[in-house]
């Protein structure tokens, strides 16, 4: 009994953060974006931003042979810490240009992880240079910490 006590209080010291694998994503690399926003969702384990990327001459956004526009969604950290870094739905309303870094999913699907890069909007009505990003902008905002990184493979 003591025994089935003592496993049931090590399961409950798991961190929350264990709570699902990021296998999905390709954590070796890292693909940057500047994009805009059309939907934030503030859920309680990962605020998602959905957005459709800027082409590199910044004009248009990017489309699909279909003609429609690709919509990728961003995992991040949970609403409560974006929240402490003032990433908020409010912060980032449907239109804003921003830029970031994303661990690309594996299979294709137009989709990824922050990871711990930064993210970079844009002041509003302006947008980069053409192949330039928001944190090149001047009057642009950083949240939280860290930088656009090296788009490629991850220098470890």
């Amino acid at each position: 009994m003591a025994a089935l006590a003592c496993a049931a209080a090590l399961g409950a010291t798991v961190p929350a953060s264990a709570h699902h694998s990021y296998a999905m994503y390709d954590g070796s690399v890292y693909k940057v974006f500047t994009g805009v926003i059309v939907r934030i969702v503030p859920n309680a384990a990962h605020f998602e931003m959905h957005f459709v990327p800027l082409n590199e001459t910044r004009d248009a956004l990017v489309r699909d042979d279909k003609g429609e526009q690709v919509v990728w969604v961003v995992q991040m950290e949970s609403a409560a810490e974006a929240n402490r870094h003032g990433i908020t739905r409010d912060s980032f309303p449907q239109g804003t240009v921003f830029s970031m870094g994303v661990h690309p999913r594996r299979d294709g699907k137009p989709a990824g992880d922050r990871g711990d890069s930064g993210l970079f909007q844009c002041p509003k009505g302006k947008v980069p240079a053409p192949g330039k990003h928001c944190d090149s902008v001047e009057g642009s905002k950083a949240f939280g910490e860290g930088v656009l990184p090296a788009e490629g493979p991850v220098k470890r």
